[in-house]
C-alpha cells in the first residue's frame, strides 16, 4: 500500500485506478496515465490508542503526530507513440510508533510473592521509509506495464518495562521489583513492484500487481537489566547484558488484482490481495530463530471503493471499506495439538478478533487544471482477549489517520 489521499480515501481499492502519483505504490502500470510533469507531497495526522483490562484494572496509552508521509515527482517521457513515464518518490512505508501501557492489582503475587500491582508499560519510537524509482509503458493502445524499485531506510526505538510494587507491604525485603528491555535498531532494505493494467472497455480497467519479498537487515542492539528497590532505601542491580547481532527479516511475497467501472462520473473499484505470510523469515547470525512463525498463516484482503465527481462544481466524493485480516494466531491450544504441529503452548488462551475492518471516507477538488487537493480519513480497530475470563487480560487497538495529498502539475 502508499499514502496518497486519493487512494486511502477508496479503501485502497486502486490497482486499477492508480493514474496519478499513488501508482508508485499501487500499481507502477498506471503511471502511463500521466500526461504532464507532476509532483505531489502527502501529509498524515496519526492518531493510535491501545485500551487494555489487566486483573480487572483499566488502562489506556496513545499517540498522534503529523509527519511528511509521502513526496513524488513524475516525468511524462516524450515519445512517438503510447506513453513512458517515470517516477521518483519517497514514501513514509510504516509508522512504528505506539504507546502501550497495561496494569493491575494481581492477587497471586507470583512476581513478589504476594499481592503486588503489576505496571507492564511499552515506548516505541521508528518509522520506514521507502525511497523508489518506477517506469510505466504502454505496450498496446489498451495495456501498460510497470515496475517500481525502492530502497528502504528506518530506525526504531523500543523501551519496554515492568514493575511489580508491594502495596500491601507483605515482603519485608522489597518495595518493588523492575524489568527493563531496550531495542535499537538501524534498518537499510529492498523491494520490487510489478504491474499490468489493461482497458477492457471505455467504462471497464482491469490490474494486476506482484510484490517481491521485502528484505530488512537490521543492525540490532539490545539491554537488559533487572533491579530491586529494598525498604532501606538500596538498589540492587542484577544484570545486565548487551547483545549486539545482525539480522534479516524477509517479508512474503503477494499478489495482487483490481477491476473498475466509471460511467457518468461515477467510479466503482475492488482490490483482492494475498500473501502467504507462513513464508516469513527472521533470520538472526545467520540462522533462523523465528518461533512464532508457525502462529501465522495464508490472508486475502480485499477493499472496496467508490468515487463520484460532482455535476456542478470540480468536486469528488469517495468512499472504501477494507478488510484487511490480521495473519497472526496465537490463541491457545492443547498441549498434545501444540507438540503435533511443531508449536509452543500459548501461555493464555488470547483470542485474536482476526476480522480487522478499514472504513474511508475522502474527497478531491481541482483548482482549474494545475493543482490538485485530496483529503482522505480512515480509522480501523480490532480486539483480542482471553475468552474464558476478559477482565483477567483484554485489548483493544484502534488507529485513525487524515491524510492530505496536494499534486502540482506543471
Amino acid at each position: 500500500t502508499g499514502t496518497h489521499a486519493r487512494a486511502l480515501g477508496m479503501g485502497g481499492a486502486h490497482i486499477a485506478v492508480a493514474n496519478d502519483a499513488s501508482a508508485m505504490t499501487w500499481n507502477p502500470a498506471g503511471l502511463v496515465h500521466i500526461k504532464r510533469i507532476e509532483m505531489a507531497t502527502t501529509l498524515s495526522l496519526d492518531d493510535r490508542d491501545i485500551e487494555t483490562t489487566w486483573h480487572g484494572n483499566d488502562d489506556a496509552a496513545g499517540e498522534n503526530e503529523i509527519q511528511l508521509a509521502g513526496l513524488h515527482l513524475l516525468y511524462p517521457f516524450p515519445t512517438y507513440r503510447g506513453s513512458l513515464v517515470f517516477g521518483f518518490g519517497m514514501d513514509r512505508m510504516q509508522n512504528y510508533n505506539r504507546n502501550y501501557r497495561r496494569s493491575g492489582r494481581d492477587e497471586e503475587g507470583t512476581t513478589l510473592g504476594g499481592p503486588s500491582f503489576l505496571v507492564d508499560s511499552h515506548s516505541r519510537e521508528g518509522k520506514l521509509t521507502s525511497w523508489s524509482g518506477a517506469v510505466g509503458w504502454d505496450i498496446s493502445p489498451r495495456f501498460s506495464a510497470g515496475i517500481s524499485l525502492s530502497y528502504m531506510t528506518g530506525s526504531i526505538l523500543d523501551e519496554q518495562s515492568f514493575l511489580a510494587r508491594d502495596v500491601d507491604g507483605v515482603n519485608d525485603t522489597y518495595i518493588s521489583a523492575q524489568d527493563s528491555y531496550l531495542l535499537d535498531l538501524d534498518i537499510t532494505g529492498y523491494s520490487a513492484l510489478a504491474g499490468l493494467l489493461f482497458q477492457a472497455t471505455p467504462q471497464i480497467r482491469l490490474g494486476a500487481v506482484a510484490g517481491s519479498p521485502r528484505v530488512l537487515d537490521i543492525e540490532r542492539f539490545e539491554q537488559y537489566q533487572t533491579r530491586d528497590f529494598l525498604d532501606d532505601g538500596m538498589e540492587e542491580f542484577y544484570s545486565e547484558s548487551n547483545i549486539l547481532m545482525d539480522e534479516t527479516i524477509t517479508f512474503p511475497w503477494f499478489i495482487g488484482f483490481g477491476a473498475s467501472w466509471a460511467a457518468r462520473g461515477l467510479m466503482l473499484a475492488s482490490d483482492v490481495r494475498y500473501t502467504d505470510w507462513t513464508e516469513l523469515k527472521d533470520e538472526l547470525g545467520g540462522s533462523e530463530v523465528f518461533y512464532l512463525k508457525p502462529y501465522y498463516e495464508e490472508a486475502t484482503s480485499f477493499s472496496l471503493g467508490g468515487e463520484y465527481l460532482l455535476p456542478v462544481i470540480p468536486l469528488r466524493v469517495r468512499a472504501g471499506y477494507r478488510y484487511d485480516p490480521v495473519p497472526f494466531n496465537l490463541t491457545y491450544c492443547p498441549y498434545e495439538e501444540c507438540l503435533d504441529d511443531g508449536r509452543d503452548p500459548a501461555e493464555l488462551d488470547a483470542a485474536i478478533d482476526k476480522d480487522r475492518h478499514v472504513y474511508s471516507a475522502g474527497a478531491g477538488y481541482l483548482f482549474g487544471s494545475l493543482f490538485a487537493l485530496d483529503v482522505a480519513f480512515e480509522t480501523g480497530s480490532f480486539e483480542r482477549l482471553i475468552e474464558d475470563d476478559p477482565t483477567l487480560y483484554a485489548e483493544k487497538r484502534t488507529a485513525s489517520s487524515l491524510i492530505v495529498t496536494g499534486a502540482y502539475r506543471f
